[in-house]
């Protein structure tokens, strides 16, 4: 389906405020593939960026990347960074090609020769709390990022869109858990820059409010651990509730990481998470979390899902069964700084309606990808944003009538065969 015609004019003013290869002449298309230099294969989600600036992307799950660059970074480095490869630097003056082939040395990360650790993992992750002023910034900044997202119901697209989001935030600080409610409610102020929808409206409609909400825009940031540590496996009231494991690893190019394991613990009341944690052993800086909910949960979760019914298809009395979520978020240095890198989130939900004896599946994919940060006061004190848009809107609501001259000269990630053919599907 085609969406209707809304662009309000705080888009028009915030679109002035960051750069586009649609309308800046003064930029350098870089784009081509990152690959294990012994299989050849493409390796995903690979770090880019430009070494003295906020501006960078990463790979898609073929390793095939687009990035423009303002031509005054021209005699700058390009930078790909791989967790278990060495990094690799390239003049960006060199790269100016049609297409970009850039293969990363696996350097496999060895176990630290002594094997007692000097630090228990706690003692990192504390360490980490400590330094997030320091190693991220107290001060307020704007984000660019590209967000895609697809709905599915009983594997079927129903719902595929992208865009363009400015986002300001706060700043990283520390803050009390009684103030939690308020730092959340004041950062991550978003405005939709550019968008496009596709939907299935019957899909979309059959799984009711679930499908239905755009979601508010700044709900794509909630996931940046580091800014809302509290209540996470980062924040150490929380300790208690997990165990935790570690190993030290020696970076190809010197210094170590922490790779940290943590699950909940069993027999605890409570449905919390299992996951990873990799630290950098210099700067205690976070830079990578995946986490997904722990086994160790599952009677609890049974236990307490029949409290919460949804109403879908305008039939009330469904229950979600455990989901299967995988929630990944890194961060990457640039500029001399730590900054929000990407966010993947994976969410396949079932329910099912005992009296009915139905089951739903509907899965979301939604990807964030971090393209420049600023902290530049006039961008700051300008930016019109608006937290509400999306919270009750579907996306077409949202979007408007979307620019396809835009996004075919934008063309962030490539989109997969697959993922076509189902979009192919829907225009049908």
């Amino acid at each position: 389906m085609k969406p209707s015609l809304v662009f309000p004019v705080q888009i028009m003013i915030l679109s002035m405020l960051f750069t586009f290869k649609a309308i800046s002449q003064d930029m350098i298309s870089l784009s081509g593939i990152i690959t294990d230099s012994v299989t050849g294969n493409g390796l995903p989600f690979a770090q880019i960026s430009i070494q003295n600036s906020t501006i960078g992307t990463v790979t898609n799950e073929d390793g095939l990347f687009k990035l423009e660059v303002p031509a005054r970074f021209v005699d700058d480095t390009l930078q790909v960074a791989y967790m278990g490869y060495g990094t690799l630097k390239r003049a960006v003056s060199g790269l100016q090609a049609n297409t970009i082939k850039l293969s990363l040395k696996p350097a496999t990360m060895q176990l630290a020769e002594v094997e007692i650790v000097a630090l228990s993992p706690e003692e990192v992750i504390r360490r980490v709390v400590a330094n997030i002023p320091e190693n991220y910034g107290k001060d307020s900044l704007i984000l660019t990022a590209f967000v895609r997202s697809q709905k599915y119901v009983n594997g079927k697209l129903a719902e595929y869109t992208e865009a363009i989001i400015g986002d300001l935030k706060t700043g990283y600080t520390h803050y009390k858990r009684k103030h939690e409610k308020d730092k959340k409610r004041r950062s991550n102020i978003p405005c939709l820059l550019k968008g496009r929808v596709l939907s299935d409206t019957g899909l979309v409609n059959s799984i009711g409010d679930l499908g239905k909400n755009a979601g508010c825009l700044g709900c794509n940031f909630i996931n940046d651990f580091v800014e809302f540590y509290i209540r996470t496996v980062l924040d150490e009231a929380m300790f208690r509730y997990y165990t935790f494991k570690m190993e030290e690893l020696i970076k190809p190019e010197g210094g170590k990481i922490y790779h940290i394991w943590f699950d909940q613990k069993e027999g605890l009341k409570k449905t919390l998470w299992k996951g990873e944690l990799m630290i950098d052993g210099t700067d205690f800086a976070l830079l990578k979390i995946t986490q997904k909910p722990s086994f160790n949960a599952y009677d609890q979760f049974e236990k307490q899902k029949y409290k919460r019914q949804y109403t879908i298809r305008d039939k009330q009395g469904w229950y979600q069964e455990m989901p299967i979520m995988e929630w990944t978020t890194t961060y990457s240095a640039r500029n001399g700084a730590y900054y929000l890198n990407t966010i993947h989130i994976k969410n396949w939900l079932t329910f099912y309606n005992p009296a009915t004896v139905q089951k739903l599946k509907f899965a979301h994919i939604n990807e964030v990808v971090v393209t420049e940060a600023t902290h530049d006061p006039e961008k700051i004190k300008n930016f019109k944003g608006d937290k509400s848009i999306g919270v009750n809107q579907r996306w077409d609501q949202v979007v408007g009538v979307q620019d396809d001259l835009f996004w075919a000269n934008f063309n962030y990630l490539p989109i997969e065969g697959k993922l076509k053919e189902a979009i192919n599907k829907i225009i049908e």
